[in-house]
């Protein structure tokens, strides 16, 4: 496989600390599936036909297993035996011809989220975001939308489900970020291309309007998975983030079903190390 290189070397011995323990994760090539892959100090880049994609972790950081109460804990000891399962907080940016995609936005610097700092590292400006898709609105994911009160994404055109618009409307914190992006925000029913070779996919039970995204063979799954360890084997497992836990538990088997029928790859928000499954197998 062809490496790519990253010219910005005095950002990443910056940013060294974030940078993972594990060795550079080498996948084997497919044909018109991911191509290219890179590991650098939190961004992960990946080549897929028609655009690239990076990860850019917002934090790393464990799940414990105290947010899964109803898991059997004889299961949750032999998949999990630390108690805290690999995890992280992802965005995905993607480049397609010259134009810049984000999906998710993070915590935020406020909060301690390093999604900017890894935009840095890639030489982009938050003006040069085009497009920012959204999978839904807690704070872990549009907390970076602003900064200082202020559009981070100046440019951007902002997407997300009507439901769940319809489910937040009186949360100040959303409120806040849907009247800084006035004028630039679209809210759409899942199910159709939202932009050109974007499609967008209803996923509720984390919450009301949770959103995933389909570009050619990659499945962006927002919060479908939170503890990657547990809810691979065992999708009938929640975490107490998921509002509708019965609804969330089926959507995750029939999603399951959805990515291993189609052999997509899957980039998740809280997917631990490069936030990328390329070979999807629950059991």
């Amino acid at each position: 496989m062809k490496k790519i290189h990253f010219l910005f070397m005095a950002a990443l011995l910056v940013l060294a600390c974030c940078q993972s323990d594990k060795k550079e994760h080498k996948p084997a090539p497919k044909p018109q599936e991911v191509k290219d892959t890179t590991i650098v100090a939190g961004v992960y880049h990946y080549q897929f036909d028609g655009f690239e994609m990076w990860t850019l972790q917002d934090i790393q950081r464990g799940m414990s297993m105290d947010l899964f109460p109803k898991a059997d804990p004889a299961v949750v000891k032999k998949l999990v035996p630390t108690g805290e399962a690999e995890s992280a907080i992802n965005a995905f940016l993607v480049k397609r011809d010259d134009e810049y995609i984000l999906f998710d936005a993070g915590l935020g610097l406020a909060q301690g989220g390093a999604m900017l700092d890894k935009l840095v590292m890639l030489d982009i400006k938050p003006e040069q975001i085009h497009t920012v898709m959204l999978t839904h609105f807690h704070g872990d994911h549009i907390g970076g939308m602003l900064t200082d009160g202020k559009p981070t994404f100046p440019n951007a055109e902002v997407y997300f489900s009507q439901e769940e618009e319809n489910a937040w409307k009186r949360d100040g914190r959303v409120r806040d970020m849907l009247d800084a992006y006035k004028g630039h925000t679209h809210s759409f029913k899942a199910g159709t291309d939202v932009v050109e070779g974007v499609k967008a996919i209803l996923a509720p039970g984390h919450t009301p309007g949770h959103t995933m995204y389909q570009l050619g063979n990659l499945l962006i799954i927002g919060d479908l998975i939170h503890a990657a360890a547990l809810q691979i084997p065992h999708p009938e497992y929640c975490p107490t983030y998921d509002q509708e836990p019965k609804l969330a538990a089926q959507t995750r088997k029939e999603v399951y079903d959805y990515i291993q029928d189609h052999k997509l790859v899957v980039a998740g928000m809280h997917l631990p190390y490069s936030g990328v499954i390329e070979e999807f197998h629950a059991e």
